[in-house]
């Protein structure tokens, strides 16, 4: 009897002691934290301020790399392999990941899947080409110039896609994400009133540019395109379109050429000391530059240094 009562307490204690470790663990399980994958820095920068401390974005590209001359790394292929959302241009910027989703074995990431992001659904699209193209017109983007970031109106519709297509797949995030949303658009907000304050002394500047990526920038702070060196993207501009530049900008005393970090100065320089301008080296994307990682501090350092080499 004293044997059966030492082993029904043995088991009774046992049980206790299962009870006691599974008790953290009752109920519903825990969700997981997002995992998304953007393919640019600015996409990146702003789902970021999004999803804030409620998951991890990482980006596909280095910062300061030209995605336009992009070399597939085998890295790549393990963040698309990782990620269970994909938050993309939706134009041409960044066609070069489509074939290393195909490879990574993730369908979740093809284009047109719910787990999908395409920020530039519903925006009006600036440059968007008609008419027959082929690579004699160089690097061009038949569906339109892809930088709409760099106008700050575009936010509203580029960060509701964000929510949305991370709602899909995180309904339980949905408020918060929201909520991160509608403050991280306040600021901003706020520092866009700033930024037009800025360059308001400047309205309708001509502005000559290295590459094809100002015109959301040129249409939200009020300058004017007067034209671009490369006239077909990534392929060496003609001395004689060089000199028809050269020219206009003499005409309309054109004071400043903007030339993306990522790219030689050679060319703009040489130009612009025929004109009688200055050239100007900027970083197009976030953390192209140093001190440019979020997206405030990537227009704030755009707006005050455009507005200094205006005021020279």
């Amino acid at each position: 009897m004293r044997t059966f009562s030492r082993l029904l307490l043995c088991a009774l204690t046992a049980l206790a002691l299962i009870v006691i470790v599974a008790a953290p663990w009752s109920g519903a399980p825990a969700q997981s934290r997002l995992r998304v994958l953007a393919t640019l820095p600015d996409l990146w920068a702003i789902t970021r301020a999004i999803v804030g401390d409620l998951g991890e974005v990482q980006v596909a590209t280095r910062p300061g790399q030209n995605p336009h001359d992009l070399e597939i790394r085998p890295s790549q292929f393990v963040l698309v392999k990782r990620a269970e959302i994909l938050v993309r241009n939706g134009l041409d910027e960044d066609a070069w990941i489509d074939p290393i989703i195909e490879s990574s074995g993730n369908p979740r990431l093809l284009r047109g899947a719910p787990s999908v992001v395409e920020a530039a659904r519903g925006l009006t699209i600036l440059k968007i080409r008609t008419g027959p193209i082929d690579r004699s017109l160089g690097d061009v983007h038949p569906s339109g110039n892809p930088h709409f970031t760099l106008d700050p109106g575009t936010l509203p519709v580029v960060t509701a896609n964000i929510v949305a297509g991370l709602s899909r797949l995180r309904p339980d995030l949905a408020d918060r994400l929201e909520t991160n949303r509608r403050a991280f658009l306040d600021e901003i907000g706020q520092a866009t009133r700033r930024w037009k304050a800025i360059l308001e002394p400047y309205r309708g500047a001509p502005i000559v540019s290295y590459h094809d990526s100002w015109p959301y920038f040129y249409r939200a702070f009020g300058l004017e395109e007067l034209g671009i060196i490369e006239d077909r993207p990534g392929v060496p501009p003609s001395p004689q379109h060089l000199v028809a530049l050269i020219r206009r900008m003499r005409e309309r005393r054109a004071k400043l050429v903007l030339v993306e970090s990522w790219y030689a100065t050679g060319t703009a320089t040489a130009l612009a000391q025929a004109a009688g301008a200055r050239v100007l080296v900027v970083p197009q994307s976030p953390g192209a530059m140093k001190g440019t990682e979020t997206y405030e501090a990537h227009l704030e350092t755009l707006v005050t240094s455009v507005a200094r080499a205006l005021a020279e």
